[in-house]
């Protein structure tokens, strides 16, 4: 066995911990990575995880949902325990997401490869990857991950943003014993496997186009596209009201930029009536083209993708997933849970709903972005 999953459907953190100490191998493991409903005590939690675990690293974030190969699950913890034979994980901390520069960006990976290098088991240019866990309420990933990414060495790198079960409230990741806000986890893997960083959307192609007039870059809100009020273009556009608007609507009828012939969505996060203004998930600023876009099956680009790297690669052991939380509400809204439940067990999915999601300095939105992780290693 290369890793294990545990999980725990227990709101009682004392429960949730037990039940995922008893699914994990722990004498075969150093690191524990986890992803928790922000439903939980997250105080209580904290110290669940400090009493029941104080042999090994815990890292971890709040979600907006979980799966673990089994279909999205909800006010759940998922833990996934990493075999030291197949794999050795080094992770740092980011506590400040507001100052963080190039030159943090320099130590962090330095700090991380120093650390790594004397326990490496393969070729750690060839056979390492990042993974970053980021407050996703924190309006800073843009930066931080621009900025980190100028230091990765051409290290692939995926990650995503903390949730909070679609609060829009407070968002949390877990490190050296407590939950934290405004900062972000690295961690750099090294592992034999056979593995691939992967992302992908269902953006087909453009319907219609619409111009940032007036936004503030910093909280990362639209006032006016195309001279008008943000929120009554965009409900004008698809014929219902400012009231309609709503996460099932956003995740249905998503715009998205174009750059390099390629789409990346920028999902509304909500509607903020005072202004008739809308507030989005990731970086938008004054002259951005925003196209509204038709969307092609959910499930098709993500399995045809695991389906090419099985055939490179292997069978799946694992892959570790973030999938946005606005991909779920589409696939309930479209009555598709058995489908994505059918992908995430032939596949072994395991992960969270993110706020956003990271793939080598960029961040998205409405993507499944992870990475594959196959039985079979390299000789």
């Amino acid at each position: 066995m290369i890793s294990t999953t545990a999980i725990s459907h227990s709101l009682d953190p004392h429960i949730a911990c037990i039940d995922i100490k008893t699914q994990l191998d722990l004498t075969k493991m150093s690191t524990i990575i986890f992803y928790c409903s922000s439903a939980y005590d997250l105080d209580v939690l904290a110290t669940n995880i400090n009493e029941h675990f104080p042999d090994h690293k815990c890292v971890g974030c709040t979600t907006a949902g979980e799966f673990a190969g089994n279909g999205y699950e909800t006010n759940s913890m998922v833990a996934l325990g990493y075999h030291d034979s197949h794999f050795v994980i080094q992770s740092t901390l980011v506590e400040n997401l507001q100052s963080f520069t190039i030159i943090d960006a320099q130590n962090v990976m330095n700090t991380l490869k120093d650390a790594i290098a004397p326990k490496a088991i393969a070729p750690l240019e060839r056979q390492s990857f990042l993974f970053s866990l980021v407050d996703g309420l924190a309006s800073k990933e843009e930066e931080f991950l621009i900025t980190f990414d100028s230091c990765t060495q051409g290290l692939p790198h995926f990650g995503g943003s903390a949730g909070d079960d679609l609060n829009l409230n407070k968002t949390y990741v877990f490190y050296d014993g407590k939950f934290r806000s405004s900062a972000a986890i690295i961690l750099l893997f090294n592992t034999p496997q056979k593995f691939s960083v992967f992302s992908v959307n269902h953006v087909n192609d453009s319907l219609s186009k619409l111009v940032v007039t007036d936004a503030d870059p910093n909280t990362r809100q639209v006032f006016e596209i195309n001279g008008e009020p943000a929120a009554t273009v965009y409900a004008d556009l698809l014929g219902i009201t400012v009231d309609e608007l709503e996460p099932e609507v956003f995740s249905l009828h998503p715009v998205a930029v174009k750059i390099g012939g390629e789409y990346y969505t920028r999902s509304i996060q909500r509607v903020n009536k005072d202004f008739y203004s809308l507030s989005f998930y990731c970086a938008v600023d004054i002259g951005i083209v925003l196209n509204e876009v038709d969307l092609i099956d959910i499930n098709y680009p993500l399995s045809t993708k695991l389906e090419r790297i099985r055939n490179s690669l292997g069978p799946p052991h694992l892959v570790m997933g973030c999938d946005c939380f606005l991909r779920r509400l589409e696939v309930r809204s479209k009555s598709l849970n058995e489908e994505t439940r059918e992908i995430q067990n032939e596949f072994n999915l395991v992960g969270f709903n993110a706020y956003g999601e990271h793939i080598n300095g960029l961040h998205l939105n409405q993507t499944f972005t992870g990475v594959y992780i196959s039985e079979d290693t390299y000789e």
